[in-house]
């Protein structure tokens, strides 16, 4: 049991980014932390990578009736420091892991079990997890899951028949993908991209120059963008987000142009955090950021580059308080469009939302 929650943990991390650090990992940091930039003298840890535990009424009414449900959720198998938040916000945000939790690849960031061919997937699974999720209460729901090259589609049809189902069991949920690359299968990409889901995400992870160090040698920069970029032009109206790692060595110019090249193959959200090191073995970190740094890119991303909503911060995660980003994401961009339209449409906008039983 012990073992299958430390694969699981690792599991989650892969997806999120690192949320907890080994006290082996916190131990080389001690060691490097002279040379990091950003981080204050004596401390192993910036303070305002700290989180309070999470509570709330929300919180604990999600937390309780998890019991019984068998749902593998990121959020507290990885032990995420945003857990509260996400929990407590109206919607409810919450990330599933499907497909396994082992990877057929191994990535230098994260430290998920690997192996050339995984235990197959539980067939029953999209339809078990379905039910599950459409019992629990939250508004939105983040599926996600490790690669699987050894699937001949890269498990996008189990990822599609979970949300199909989800769909005809409560309509009013949003779902979210997070997803691999399916190694550039491009069918496959836009298979997943019209099954119903309302977010269609898959995250680059660092800067172009960045990728043969971080990323599996299979995954790649421009994969990742024709990913997204078949995604969009799948599936009209559907939105597509991304996410990037900061941290690992990356300069300023390097961020601006990863924003513009994600923007110009079609990405509305875009989201960056912190790289943590979650083991000795893994990436040094090379920089703490700051929140007021990150306060800078989200302006520019949003004023600059154009995305219809960034969220950027020390624990931002690609799935963190997702509902809440993708419901003000679509109210602003349905504000503006009602700038140009008439009263009568503008009101008609508007109503489409309260619809939503979250």
């Amino acid at each position: 049991a012990a073992a299958a929650a430390s694969a699981a943990v690792a599991a989650a991390a892969a997806m999120c980014g690192p949320m907890t650090v080994s006290p082996e990992a916190e131990a080389a940091a001690a060691a490097e932390a002279e040379s990091i930039p950003g981080l204050p003298p004596g401390l192993t840890k910036p303070p305002w990578l700290r989180q309070r535990a999470p509570g709330g009424e929300r919180y604990n009414f999600l937390n309780d009736s998890l019991a019984g449900l068998k749902l593998n959720t990121v959020c507290e198998e990885a032990m995420c420091p945003n857990v509260g938040e996400c929990w407590n916000g109206d919607t409810g945000t919450a990330t599933i892991m499907i497909l396994g939790d082992t990877c057929t690849r191994g990535c230098r960031f994260c430290a998920v079990n690997t192996a050339s061919t995984p235990a197959p997937p539980d067939e029953d699974e999209p339809e078990n997890t379905a039910k599950a999720i459409a019992a629990w209460g939250v508004g939105y729901i983040v599926i996600t899951s490790v690669d699987r090259d050894d699937i001949p589609d890269g498990g996008a049809e189990h990822f599609a028949r979970t949300v199909r189902t989800l769909k005809q069991i409560r309509p009013d949920i949003l779902a979210e993908c997070l997803t691999p690359d399916f190694q550039g299968d491009m069918e496959a990409v836009a298979h997943l991209a019209r099954s119903g889901l309302d977010v269609f995400a898959h995250n680059i992870e660092t800067v172009e120059r960045l990728q043969k160090r971080v990323r599996d040698p299979r995954a790649g920069y421009q994969q990742s963008l024709d990913v997204l970029r078949e995604a969009k032009a799948a599936k009209e109206g559907l939105t597509t987000k991304t996410s990037i790692m900061l941290g690992l060595g990356e300069t300023d110019e390097e961020i601006e142009q990863a924003m513009r090249d994600c923007k110009d193959a079609g990405v509305d959200i875009f989201t960056l955090g912190q790289y943590l090191r979650p083991t000795p073995t893994h990436l040094s970190v090379k920089a703490y950021v700051t929140p007021e740094k990150f306060d800078h890119w989200k302006k520019y991303g949003e004023e600059v580059v154009g995305f219809r909503y960034v969220a950027s911060g020390p624990l931002v995660r690609s799935s963190y308080k997702a509902g809440e980003f993708f419901i003000e994401t679509m109210l602003r961009g349905d504000e503006e469009k009602s700038k140009s339209k008439s009263a009568p449409k503008s009101e008609s906008t508007t109503s489409e939302f309260v619809t939503y039983n979250f």
